[in-house]
Formats: structure tokens, C-alpha cells, sequence
């Protein structure tokens, strides 16, 4: 169930880079959500005030706070810095959006992911090491300081293979995962990042006849459905002749690969 919480700050600081974390005790919705939704914020002094969506990071153990990586980008995410003082408050909602799908049966998934988007994979993770469910990751950036999340996987003993722009041993982050699933079986692959990681994750896991999905990154105001300012054309059949427009946040932000390759063609 939705929950609007006047959460408290536990954590506000530089996490990696251009990246902050922030934390926030909200049991109410941290007890709730699924790996791959988000929470909207809203942030004083703003203007003209919209919430701002957030991928969650990761949620405690006791599942009591979560936690928030983002990077200074506009406005809004600088006023954060300063807004959010630890042991002050921030008005939050969530949880939002429909989530990552784990299959029951599943032994091992690959997880990759390049920028920002990484911070929307770590929940799904952790909730595979739970399951004892093995992940592989594969991390992009543009730099090594904004490479973030291979510590997470690091923790739980999983592998994960890491690219930055300029790489001369390899091109593209795609090409380790490629290299990989050519002598490793996976069961599915998740992805958040690129347009160019999408198709590459949809074309491998087709070959592989395995399930993928993609959490997608789209600008929002609601965050519920009802202003329809997230919209997308998405595929309803996997021959992609069935178009239809839908909400991000609403019906996303995850949805399966097939759905969305070739969809605004």
C-alpha cells in the first residue's frame, strides 16, 4: 500500500564522485518494497515544485530505512545536499511503480548496469543473495569516481566485471557480458542504463531463450499514473506489431525487453 512518510534523515553524504547517498528511516515503506521500484521526494525549496523519483539502493536488514544514490545533476539533486540535514526530515512517498520479476527456479542472473542506473540493481541483488541465487555483474561509467555498486556485490562474493569510457581493453561494457555468456548459463538478465544496454541485453537473452528485463529512466511528476507525463510506447506482442502507450511510472519502470526494443520505431 502507498505510504506518504515524513521520513528521518540518517545519512546524507558523498557516496562516490558525483554521487550522494542518502538514507531514511521509513519502515512503512522500506517493509513494502520490491526490488526495482522507486520513491518520490519532495524537495524544499524548489521551484516549481515536483517530487523527484528515486530508485531505491538498498533497504537494511530489518528492513526499516532505505536508502537513495543520487548524483548531482540539476537543481533539485543540489538542493538535496543541503536540504537534508541527518536527524532532520523528508517528506517521501512510495513505494512506486512495479518492480523486478525473479524467476522461482533461478541459479544464476546476470546483472549489468551503466551510470545512474546502477543505483536501481542493488535491491535486486540482495534480494537474490537471500535466494542463494548467484549474480554476475557487469558496472559502466564514464569515470572511475562514478563507477558505483561493485562494493555491493563485492560483500555478497559475487563477480562483477567493471568498464569506464576509454577502456582500451574492452569497448563496451556489453562485450564482458557477451564474453561471459558465451561459457557461463544464465537463467535471466536485468538491466539499467543505456537505450544501446537495452537492445544488447534483449539480443542476448533471446539467443540464450532467457528472460530480461529493463528498469527504464523517464523524467516524472506524479509518479502515479494519473498526469501521464512518464508516457512510453511499449510493445504488447513480442513481434512488436501491437503498440500502446503507457506510464513509466505506473505500468513501469520495469518491463520485459521485448516490450520495449523497436517499440517507438
Amino acid at each position: 500500500m502507498l505510504q506518504q512518510v515524513n521520513a528521518l534523515v540518517t545519512v546524507n553524504r558523498p557516496l562516490a564522485g558525483d554521487y550522494w547517498l542518502i538514507e531514511l528511516e521509513a519502515p512503512s515503506i522500506a517493509r513494502q518494497l520490491s526490488p526495482g521500484q522507486f520513491v518520490n521526494i519532495r524537495i524544499p525549496g524548489l521551484v516549481p515544485f515536483l517530487r523527484r523519483p528515486f530508485s531505491v539502493y538498498r533497504v537494511n536488514q530489518e528492513r526499516t530505512r532505505l536508502q537513495v544514490a543520487y548524483k548531482m545533476l540539476g537543481e533539485g539533486t543540489r538542493l538535496m545536499t543541503t536540504a537534508f540535514s541527518e536527524g532532520g526530515f523528508c517528506d517521501v512517498i512510495g513505494p512506486l511503480g512495479k518492480g523486478f520479476s525473479l524467476p522461482e527456479q533461478a541459479k544464476r542472473i546476470a546483472v549489468i548496469g551503466r551510470g545512474i542506473g546502477i543505483a536501481a540493481l542493488p535491491t535486486l541483488v540482495d534480494l537474490a543473495a537471500t535466494r542463494n541465487i548467484d549474480v554476475h555483474g557487469f558496472l559502466s561509467a564514464r569515470t572511475p569516481p562514478n563507477l558505483i555498486g561493485a562494493d555491493i556485490f563485492a560483500d555478497h562474493g559475487f563477480p562483477v566485471e567493471t568498464h569506464v569510457d576509454g577502456d582500451r581493453n574492452v569497448e563496451l561494457v556489453t562485450d564482458l557480458l557477451q564474453a561471459q555468456i558465451s561459457r557461463t548459463s544464465f537463467d535471466a538478465i536485468y538491466v539499467c542504463g543505456s537505450n544501446r544496454l537495452t537492445r544488447a541485453a534483449h539480443r542476448l537473452a533471446q539467443q540464450a531463450g532467457i528472460l530480461s528485463e529493463v528498469a527504464m529512466e523517464q523524467h516524472m511528476a506524479c509518479g502515479f499514473g494519473d498526469c501521464h507525463g512518464c508516457v512510453i510506447a511499449v510493445n504488447t506482442d513480442r513481434e512488436s506489431t501491437e503498440k500502446a502507450w503507457r506510464e513509466v511510472c505506473h505500468h513501469g519502470p520495469v518491463f520485459q525487453t521485448w516490450e520495449i526494443i523497436n517499440a517507438s520505431a
